[in-house]
């Protein structure tokens, strides 16, 4: 159920009209003093009301719905609620506050005083406004209870706001700017901006060419290019998919349909399961969709001599589907592999060349090899594929490569990409930024050198992950190029990581399950790889936020767009510091 908001005058006149004329619902007698709750609990019941509109995104004026009123009088039946602008003026301005403290706090305490980027756009239809959305990435130090220092990711949506829809790529990165450096003056020891990850749309992509921030595009957005560019040049793939989006939109648009659905499903033994959507913006969905489609054969065929299902699917075209799906399944554990929240720029090139090697498998594939559309879609793949992330393998010493170095699970892969004069130079640019940092440090006293950790190292188990075409690939690729390293002398401390042999789990975060037990031993070299692994390799975060906006202003306006900024930084963050 949505709330239509009200705007402040029709708030202000609704609490004089309160003022003015006595409420039929007012009680008979006013409460006993020792009925009425203490300051303190009625100060506590307005914040958790408070924190109630912020965490649920309601508009202001939820608090004069008369619902709301008859349950409040139920609950707290002496506690008075407060007119929906001390809400919207004191409350959550206050909460938006206290989480903002704690944003703050955080940024303080930034391992390495670097902190890393997303940002996003989302314009909302038929209307003049859009929302700008930049979120924060870091590493912060955490001391247990038995002194033992390690480090754990923070992030916060450091910002939302709301721009006009013809926005330029100047206003974009002035925008930005102002952004950051809110926060930069608020910080006593200014941190440092480290890299910027955006979509690949045109407006922002020139905003970061002329910011002076090193900027990498979001490696989801880029797979969402590939997937699409390759399916549409594909007629075979472009008809199975037009034919299924078909009999799903006609079974969701019959009642008759959906119920004779769930009646078939439930007398072949099926798990109830409605037929998915695919969405323009999600290539995945268009995955899922073919997914359920296949899982649901059965059933389909058995109801489609009762019910029209708009089109009807022959067994070639249900072999053809299976064998789409197939090619693409490794995309989708791609993405969704580069989407988690402990994601590092660092899975960029493995994520590639287990892509590269699980399609090479697929061409090798039987199913996949006799059908003329999956070998066209396969070669369309590995060619969109190439042209989109050709940039990742131009430069050696690149944000990528210096990143897959300094993961221990992935250490060993630049070697095996790059020339033996290109790992050199690769090694000698990361030993540069250690030097510097020991530079430093001399600089510095002894208090401020650097941290130190007794965490114990241990080595995992790197069986964590399910099998898959995918996943056996990446595995096969970090067990192939575990070879000799080069014995040339850089730099001691990185020589020492590069010939450890300690097995990481795929599924490990890099940073607090190893660099964090390295500070003490080498800690310039581990503030380096904090610094490199502490940056996403996609926007997910800022575009999560904004379909969060999405879902409160569109498409009856739940709140104002005014609103929108304040409510979601308050709701993003207080879970994630509260």
């Amino acid at each position: 159920m949505y709330y239509k908001h009200r705007n402040v005058a029709g708030i202000r006149g609704t609490q004089s009209s309160r003022r003015s004329q006595p409420s039929s619902a007012a009680p008979a007698h006013a409460p006993e003093a020792h009925d009425r709750p203490s300051r303190t609990m009625t100060q506590t019941i307005t914040d958790s009301v408070g924190e109630m509109i912020s965490m649920d995104l309601l508009p202001y004026s939820f608090v004069e719905n008369q619902g709301f009123h008859k349950l409040m009088k139920v609950v707290a039946p002496h506690y008075t609620l407060p007119a929906a602008i001390h809400f919207s003026s004191k409350v959550v301005p206050r909460l938006h506050q206290r989480v903002t403290s704690k944003v703050r706090e955080s940024l303080v305490n930034v391992e390495g005083n670097v902190v890393h980027f997303t940002a996003d756009i989302w314009t909302r239809k038929f209307s003049t406004s859009s929302y700008l959305s930049l979120t924060g990435h870091w590493f912060v130090q955490h001391m247990s209870g038995g002194g033992a220092v390690t480090h754990k990711r923070a992030g916060a949506l450091l910002g939302m706001k709301v721009i006009d829809t013809e926005y330029t790529p100047a206003e974009i990165l002035q925008h930005l700017l102002g952004l950051v450096e809110e926060w930069q003056a608020v910080v006593p020891h200014r941190f440092s901006v480290g890299i910027l990850v955006t979509n690949n749309t045109s407006n922002i992509v020139k905003a970061m060419s002329s910011s002076g921030f090193e900027h990498i595009r979001c490696m989801a957005h880029s797979i969402h290019l590939i997937v699409t560019g390759a399916i549409e040049e594909c007629h075979g793939v472009v008809t199975v998919i037009n034919t299924a989006r078909r009999i799903t939109n006609t079974v969701h648009m019959s009642n008759k349909a959906i119920a004779k659905l769930h009646e078939v499903q439930e007398r072949l033994g099926l798990a109830e399961a409605a037929l998915t959507h695919d969405v323009p913006t999600r290539w995945n969905t268009v995955l899922f969709m073919l997914q359920r489609l296949l899982e649901q054969k059965k059933a389909l065929i058995d109801m489609s001599a009762e019910v029209d299902l708009g089109e009807s699917i022959a067994q070639p075209q249900w072999t053809l589907m299976e064998a789409i799906v197939k090619v693409l399944e490794p995309f989708e554990e791609a993405t969704r592999t580069v989407c988690q929240d402990d994601a590092s720029i660092s899975s960029v090139i493995p994520c590639i060349q287990a892509l590269r090697a699980a399609l090479n498998e697929l061409i090798a594939n039987k199913d996949v090899r006799d059908l003329l559309v999956t070998r066209k879609l396969v070669g369309l793949l590995q060619s969109h594929l190439e042209e989109h992330f050709q940039h990742v393998f131009e430069t050696p010493t690149n944000t990528y490569f210096k990143a897959t170095l300094l993961d221990p699970r992935f250490k060993i892969m630049p070697m095996a990409l790059l020339s033996q004069l290109d790992f050199e130079r690769l090694k000698a640019a990361v030993a540069v930024e250690v030097e510097e940092l020991l530079e430093q440090d001399r600089m510095l006293s002894a208090g401020e050198a650097g941290s130190s950790s007794s965490v114990a190292s241990e080595s995992e188990d790197t069986s964590s992950k399910p099998t898959s075409l995918f996943w056996g690939a990446m595995q096969s690729l970090v067990a192939n190029n575990a070879a000799s390293l080069s014995k040339t002398v850089t730099s001691l401390s990185l020589e020492t990581y590069l010939a450890e042999s300690s097995p990481q789990s795929l599924a490990s975060d890099p940073v607090s399950s190893y660099w964090s037990a390295k500070m003490a031993q080498h800690p310039a070299l581990a503030r380096v790889a904090v610094k490199y692994l502490a940056c996403p390799p996609t926007s997910v975060s800022s575009e999560r936020l904004l379909r969060t906006g999405e879902d409160v202003v569109a498409p009856d306006y739940r709140l104002l767009p005014v609103d929108v900024p304040q409510l979601v930084f308050t709701k993003y963050n207080f879970v994630k510091f509260h």
